[in-house]
């Protein structure tokens, strides 16, 4: 049998391809790479911010402000060592605890009420407020005090029955004290609004019944006085009436009176002419002769009669 040799590789290549191996310091390259991009990424996001439509932006150093941005867009602040603070530039409803106060006459009221207001010098806010919540405690105190001052001047009765245009006032008396207290502060106070009077459950009873008596005795009033107008009205218009019908009366005696001196006139110019005379009496003797003759009836003639050559053809 013929020797066959055998040959075996004792080193053989970890590479077949022939490329040089990745080493660890091609790893620690990549990795220093991405934490470089990293950094710069955080560096350039941490150093731009937005201001938006409608709020203050102000950039402040270890507390300190730096710079106050009140239109919008983008801007940049250094990374890390700045912050971005914001503000609301819109107006802000803050209603107001309902609180009891005392009016002029010791009686006791709840007021119902809120506040419009809105940050109007940032700088200001910042150092004396510095926060909204904070603001509205001060807005709070503030309109609490100048209500209790203003309705301690005015009586419950007054108030309750107050106009339109009395209420009106009122609010702005209130507006106008706030917003004087309350300059320092960097904020305007538009308006402070009243939105309802109510009453201590403990006298709310007793003062409808006062106020359901006072309309009692008002009506009464009213009933009088109407009914003393009406007759008043009605003796006027009687007396009227009573001149109105001697007056008429008058006029009516008057005008029989010259009918009868116009008949006695006549009858005078008749009786003045026998012939006139004549025919009247016998016109006369006519008509009392045609009453006398209706009906089954006799007439009763005299001799010397006119009409008896009347009716007996004469």
């Amino acid at each position: 049998m013929p020797e066959t040799n055998f040959t075996y590789n004792t080193n053989p290549s970890p590479n077949p391809s022939g490329r040089k191996p990745k080493t660890k310091l091609h790893h620690l390259g990549l990795a220093g790479l991405f934490i470089i991009m990293i950094a710069i990424i955080l560096v350039v996001s941490g150093s731009l911010y937005t201001v938006n439509e409608g709020e203050y932006v102000y950039i402040t150093q270890f507390g300190a402000i730096q710079s106050i941005q009140t239109d919008a867009g983008l801007n940049v602040k250094i990374p890390f060592i700045q912050d971005v603070n914001r503000l609301t530039k819109k107006q802000m409803i803050y209603n107001i605890a309902p609180s009891e106060v005392l009016t002029a006459d010791k009686k006791a009221m709840i007021v119902d009420s809120y506040s419009i207001w809105a940050i109007e010098d940032v700088t200001t806010f910042i150092r004396t407020v510095g926060y909204i919540n904070e603001m509205q405690k001060r807005i709070d105190a503030s309109t609490y005090s100048v209500i209790k001052n203003v309705m301690g001047s005015l009586e419950q009765s007054n108030i309750i029955a107050d106009t339109e245009a009395g209420r009106t006032s009122l609010n702005k008396t209130i507006t106008e004290q706030v917003a004087a207290q309350l300059k320092g502060y960097g904020v305007h106070i538009q308006t402070v609004e009243i939105k309802r009077f109510d009453l201590p459950s403990d006298n709310e009873a007793a003062v409808f019944s006062r106020m359901i008596s006072e309309r009692a005795q008002m009506a009464a009033t009213f009933k009088a006085e109407g009914e003393f107008e009406a007759a008043k009205i009605r003796n006027e218009t009687d007396k009227t009436v009573e001149i109105l019908l001697g007056e008429a009366r008058a006029q009516a005696q008057r005008l029989v009176g010259e009918g009868e001196e116009e008949y006695m006139a006549i009858l005078k110019e008749l009786y003045n002419d026998p012939n006139k005379a004549d025919f009247y009496v016998f016109v006369r003797e006519l008509e009392a002769a045609q009453k006398a003759l209706s009906g089954d009836k006799t007439l009763i003639i005299g001799q010397n009669s006119p009409l008896v050559d009347i009716l007996n053809n004469r």
